[in-house]
């Protein structure tokens, strides 16, 4: 009974602290840099578009489906949704607040997640404008960018998600990459900072995926 009790404290504690997990809130999100051995003038790429196609659902089963919190007052139209990126839980796995972007958006982060990953591989985005006529263009859609809480009885987790699907078009013609991210944090207590890790994970293995599939079709 001692074991149960003290699980259920701190279920109820995650619940409690979750960065007041039943209001809506903000939070600041950084991307990792390409990287030292990135050097300035390399190949000119083109991003034409980073568009959101991400889908949203009022109650979903699985905690990984981006949601948002309900009522009038918390009503975001398609562009406010664009700064959405987590849903808080309470201690019992109850959907609570969500979590929008204190500024940007999910486009404006990919792109520049994209960005850098690009130039890990050499590429410097450039203008359409000032692009020659050989240079690749890519246009990206956001499947995933959201992070979600798992409580426990005894620790709990945030994890966070971010898949891009690439469209390329260069002289060797047309094809698709899909890049997926994932960060994985274990916790004891839902603040800023874990949501800030679990994203920063995502991030740094989005970069690293990026790099192999990327490779594997000759970009």
């Amino acid at each position: 009974m001692k074991h149960l009790a003290r699980g259920l404290t701190i279920a109820f504690a995650l619940a409690v602290l979750s960065g007041c997990a039943t209001s809506r809130s903000r939070l600041t999100l950084d991307v990792p840099s390409p990287g030292s051995a990135v050097v300035s003038g390399g190949k000119p790429i083109v991003i034409d578009a980073v568009r959101d196609a991400r889908t949203f659902e009022a109650d979903p089963n699985d905690p990984s489906t981006p949601s948002l919190k309900k009522g009038a007052s918390y009503r975001l139209d398609a562009e406010q949704r664009k700064q959405a990126i987590a849903r808080k839980r309470g201690g019992f796995g109850h959907a609570f607040g969500d979590i929008l972007l204190q500024s940007g958006n999910v486009e404006l982060l990919t792109r520049e997640l994209v960005v850098n990953a690009l130039a890990s591989r050499g590429y410097s985005v450039v203008p359409s404008e000032n692009a020659p006529s050989d240079a690749p263009h890519v246009s990206v859609d956001i499947r995933q960018f959201w992070a979600w809480f798992t409580p426990g009885m005894w620790s709990a987790s945030i994890e966070a998600r971010v898949e891009t699907l690439l469209d390329i078009v260069d002289p060797r013609g047309k094809r698709q990459l899909d890049v997926k991210g994932y960060g994985y944090n274990a916790i004891q207590v839902a603040r800023d900072a874990n949501w800030q890790l679990a994203y920063e994970r995502a991030f740094k293995d989005y970069l690293k995926q990026f790099d192999q599939a990327a490779a594997n079709n000759g970009l």
